[in-house]
């Protein structure tokens, strides 16, 4: 009997190619991606809830400075109903990710049982060079992506301020907050990052100092041996430069720890970390997916990652909850795209 790899049914992860385009030309090359994610938030938080949160984002967008809000703009008015503000204004995500360069290892939780199958991986064509964009249809940030020969980076969110006992009143003390800053949300950042900066100096001057709607995590490997950890505040960063694994929980002592995001931050972040360490003594860290593993893996991770900013090489699975951990829902997709020449 011929042997058949266990994912050999599994779907492949769609490599899309939007050139100088952006994430309209991603949802005009993949636009029933993007109903199908829009039906996985309604299916999971119901309609009207969706329609709620969308008016929400919305309002919001239309006072914020950020320059791709009209993209963000443009997909709801093709997609009327679908939650489009909502999808991309979101921060529900949890994640813990090593910057050990010139590698970034990226697994990304969600609690949207459907979104590891929907995962695309964009080609992207700017001034600054090519990059990688692991994403979905219809979204217009940027989490996870790869820039051959610059810089690769992935967003993390950062703990939630803790300012009371009760978490549903810190979560909306924050949220009032949002409501009146006009700064840019933090995947816009990354995406500016990504479409300007040519090098990784520039890619955490812009992480760094860019005022921001609300707190997050960056993690930023270079192609030279650069990588570090940037946690940041609105209109504040610390930089904590070197390889560094960060979850969902400050890794500072300036800032108060606030509530951890996700399943088992601490826990999380210990795994990595240890992981990482096995690269100083040869175990061949990062040349696969042998560091995803509980608590890294979780019934809520949707995505993980290898990129390497030196090579061009990237490695991406999709992933879905089965049972009480989560299990490859596509193929293993893997890249090879060349730096661009100096």
């Amino acid at each position: 009997m011929q042997y058949r790899s266990p994912d050999a049914l599994l779907p492949e992860i769609p490599v899309i190619d939007c050139d100088e385009g952006g994430a309209e030309r991603l949802f005009d090359l993949s636009p029933d991606g993007a109903r199908r994610l829009a039906a996985i938030a309604r299916r999971s938080y119901t309609a009207p809830v969706v329609a709620w949160l969308d008016w929400r984002s919305r309002k919001w967008a239309e006072r914020n400075d950020s320059p791709y809000m009209p993209e963000v703009a443009h997909i709801a008015e093709r997609l009327p109903g679908a939650g489009v503000h909502a999808l991309n204004l979101s921060y529900e995500w949890a994640c813990t990710t090593a910057a050990v360069a010139p590698l970034v290892l990226r697994a990304l939780d969600w609690r949207l049982d459907g979104m590891g199958r929907e995962i695309v991986v964009a080609r992207h064509r700017s001034p600054s060079g090519p990059w990688l964009n692991i994403t979905w249809p219809g979204f217009v940030g940027v989490l996870t992506a790869l820039a051959p020969g610059r810089f690769a980076a992935a967003l993390n969110q950062a703990p939630l301020r803790r300012r009371s006992y009760i978490l549903p009143i810190d979560w909306a003390i924050d949220r009032l907050r949002v409501d009146r800053t006009r700064a840019m949300p933090p995947t816009h950042a990354l995406r500016l990052a990504f479409e300007t900066c040519g090098t990784f100096a520039e890619a955490v001057e812009v992480l760094r100092d860019t005022p921001l709607a609300l707190p997050c995590l960056f993690a930023i490997s270079g192609p030279k041996g650069e990588a570090c950890v940037i946690e940041r505040q609105e209109e504040s960063a610390i930089v904590i430069d070197g390889d560094e694994v960060m979850a969902n929980h400050w890794l500072n002592s300036r800032w108060r720890r606030g509530r951890a995001r996700g399943i088992d931050s601490e826990g999380r972040w210990k795994a990595l970390r240890a992981a990482a360490r096995q690269a100083e003594i040869g175990q061949g860290f990062g040349q696969g997916f042998g560091w995803l593993r509980p608590p890294v893996l979780n019934r809520l991770t949707r995505l993980a990652a290898v990129m390497n900013a030196a090579t061009g090489t990237l490695s991406v699975i999709g992933l879905e909850a089965k049972g009480t951990i989560a299990m490859p829902a596509t193929k293993t997709l893997h890249i090879e795209m060349a730096p661009a020449p100096d």
